[in-house]
């Protein structure tokens, strides 16, 4: 049971992408990871409110320990979260997730059912300086709580669990992607492949190019128009301001 509070939803949500997870838009195939894979220790750890023993003895608090980290562990395991984020604009992300602004960002609707078919549970992060307490090491809400030191990331995160066979791949609608922002720095033939892609599939998506505003210290998202050019075999693009 999922006890962390609805919030309002953005009408649309943003995942920063490094230059080769171009196949995103080539296979529309999108990966829910388990909290184990994540670059933050303290991801999905749970911190309990209440032990079995009052009063255990050395050996029984060693016992209820180890038992507690394989329980969790084996909860993160199965569960996988696919990451999101408010801000389309956020030098740190682009630093970190997009490959210093080589890649590219792609924004979710979410109005669609997608986020809430099949037990999926989408949730604003909640940041605070200190961990929760939860009665039980299987507590999905842990997810959606992190250190404040991840404040800036503005995250949103859509979870569910997952038998061991299951594959983590899980296809998407074209018509769920309705952004995609080009890194200041991405290569020409990255977004020469984007646009075939798109091309390809006949989705209609909102472009946009990250370009840097020295006079604020700050990234802005400028509109565009992206076609494929018919002249060269795929290898070539259009790009021209949007008003």
């Amino acid at each position: 049971m999922i006890s962390v509070p609805k919030t309002a939803l953005p009408p649309t949500l943003y995942k920063y992408y490094p230059p080769e997870r171009v196949d995103i838009i080539e296979n529309l195939l999108i990966r829910f990871s388990a909290p184990s894979e994540f670059n933050d220790t303290f991801d999905t750890q749970q911190q309990l409110s209440t032990t079995l023993e009052v009063h255990p003895t050395p050996a029984q608090a060693v016992i209820a320990k180890a038992k507690s980290r394989l329980a969790q562990a084996r909860f993160r395991d199965e569960l996988g979260v696919f990451c999101l984020t408010a801000q389309p604009d956020n030098h740190l992300m682009w630093v970190n997730y997009a490959r210093s602004h080589t890649g590219f960002v792609v924004g979710f609707r979410t109005d669609l059912p997608f986020f809430e078919a099949d037990g999926r549970t989408l949730r604003e992060v909640v940041y605070q300086s200190r961990p929760p307490l939860f009665d039980s090491t299987n507590e999905e809400s842990a997810c959606f709580y992190k250190s404040r030191a991840w404040e800036y990331e503005q995250e949103w995160r859509c979870v569910r669990r997952f038998s061991h066979t299951e594959d983590r791949l899980l296809e998407i609608e074209e018509n769920l992607i309705s952004e995609v922002i080009f890194g200041h720095h991405m290569e020409l033939w990255n977004v020469a492949r984007l646009a075939c892609y798109i091309g390809l599939r006949n989705m209609t998506p909102a472009f946009f190019l990250s370009s840097p505003d020295h006079s604020q210290w700050r990234f802005v998202n400028k509109p565009k128009t992206v076609t494929p050019c018919e002249h060269c075999s795929g290898q070539g693009f259009l790009m021209e301001n949007r008003d």
